[in-house]
């Protein structure tokens, strides 16, 4: 009984030796990689828009990978903005300037991107007194979006001396913001070359001070934290017919119905150089009390821009 009892173990033991080994061959990340991935996206809609325009991606990705994929909606702007320093997220979808910022900082890999470019366009009314840069740094009211929006971090890479700046009025829409130029509610607009060619095509209300660089546009990257091979995977999926068709919603919003191309990670060299000068500046002087607050609404740890 007891040479029984004996065989018994050592059969349960082979037996356990084998599971072990087969779950490590399809787990090759340990424990970890029990965890979902998770994709998140700039916030620039609700919780259900964000689901309905990117859940069916994560849906996707989920099925391409065999390892689930989960998307998490952020509360606000501080909050995802939150994630990309501590890089909470596996997979992102957000505009270049925050690519550029991961690719620079955290090593990420890149992924597909929209593929047109972003052009921007700094303007003021026809017969308007300022002609050119040095005159609009003199206080003049710039109406442009909040920040981190991509075009006003642009305009202020064009004002490096912070005493001599305009005055920015945080103003939501392309169109009300080329209306107030118009009616010479602010002295200068910020808006994408498409927006103010429609708006304006003949330049008969507008004058442009300055135009932007093909800067490149909006693109996937993925954490470092992940294995090459997961990375590499993700990638693929996306570009391929089914990850264009997973994209439906998204490509309709920004490029247009166009599928995305392969990005390349020398397009977005020096992009993020407005939200270095805006994070290094505006947000460090207050941003650890906003810190704190986000990590105890979230349940995490409590957190400040200085750790690690």
């Amino acid at each position: 009984m007891y040479k029984y009892s004996l065989k018994l173990a050592a059969l349960w033991a082979i037996m356990l030796a084998m599971a072990w080994g087969t779950q490590a061959m399809a787990d090759p990340q340990g424990a970890g990689a029990s965890k979902p991935y998770v994709f998140v996206a700039a916030p620039r809609e609700s919780k259900a828009g964000g689901e309905r325009v990117y859940g069916p991606i994560a849906a996707f990705l989920t099925q391409a990978l065999g390892h689930k994929v989960i998307y998490k909606h952020p509360n606000g702007w501080l909050t995802y903005e939150l994630w990309i320093w501590k890089d909470r997220a596996d997979i992102y979808f957000d505009g270049p300037q925050f690519g550029a910022w991961r690719l620079h900082h955290l090593d990420q890999t890149l992924g597909p991107r929209v593929p047109q470019a972003q052009d921007w366009r700094l303007y003021t009314w026809k017969g308007s007194p300022v002609t050119n840069l040095r005159e609009a740094a003199n206080g003049a009211v710039l109406c442009a979006p909040p920040v981190p929006n991509f075009g006003t971090l642009w305009v202020a890479t064009l004002f490096p001396n912070p005493s001599r700046q305009p005055y920015v009025r945080s103003t939501r829409g392309w169109k009300p913001i080329f209306t107030a130029v118009r009616n010479h509610t602010c002295m200068m607009g910020i808006g994408p070359k498409i927006t103010i060619e429609a708006l304006d095509p003949h330049h008969q209300e507008v004058t442009i001070l300055k135009r932007g660089p093909h800067f490149p546009n909006q693109a996937f990257t993925v954490s470092a934290k992940l294995p090459l091979a997961v990375r590499t995977a993700i990638v693929s999926a996306l570009l391929s017919p089914a990850g264009e068709k997973a994209m439906m919603l998204l490509r309709k919003r920004y490029s247009h119905g166009l599928p995305l191309i392969a990005g390349h990670a020398a397009d977005y060299k020096d992009v993020d150089r407005g939200l270095d000068a805006q994070w290094g500046t505006i947000y460090a002087a207050g941003i650890n009390h906003y810190l704190k607050e986000d990590a105890k609404r979230e349940g995490l740890p409590t957190l400040s821009l200085m750790t690690p």
